[in-house]
């Protein structure tokens, strides 16, 4: 695999991780993100925010890993970045192909390939965020 495609893959781990994170639970550099007002300490590399990030961003990794191994990879990563396909106007989210086809390969992963925890922890969390996208364009 090209550095490149680990580097895209690391960064996404990223995203998810922060994404899917309580504010409270994040490190301040990350808050910092959301609220660009506030001051970053210096970073403690230790700390229990630390690695507990460490750890989502590492089961995120393996969940994308996953997915890019199973699923078409154009269409993984439209689901990895939150950005489901729309090719037809539609009036539900089941009606929307990425999400259908999303939701398929949950269930493949939880009731016959038996995934672990942590990969169906954020699957669940993805398969909410993807609906929501849906929803928001369906509204708009």
């Amino acid at each position: 695999m090209s550095s490149r495609i680990v580097d895209r893959i690391d960064l996404a781990a990223y995203k998810l991780a922060v994404y899917f994170m309580e504010d409270t639970d994040l490190p301040a550099r990350y808050r910092q993100l959301k609220d660009p007002s506030r001051r970053i300490g210096k970073v403690k590399e230790d700390s229990d925010m630390e690695k507990r990030l460490k750890i989502n961003v590492r089961s995120s990794r393996q969940l994308i890993d996953t997915m890019l191994a199973k699923v078409d990879e154009n269409q993984a990563w439209r689901l990895i970045n939150l950005s489901p396909q729309f090719k037809n106007a539609i009036n539900s989210v089941t009606e929307n192909k990425d999400f259908s086809d999303f939701v398929d390969y949950f269930i493949l992963r939880r009731d016959k390939e038996r995934c672990g925890p942590d990969e169906l922890g954020g699957l669940a969390l993805l398969s909410v965020a993807s609906q929501r996208e849906v929803e928001k364009r369906i509204q708009a």
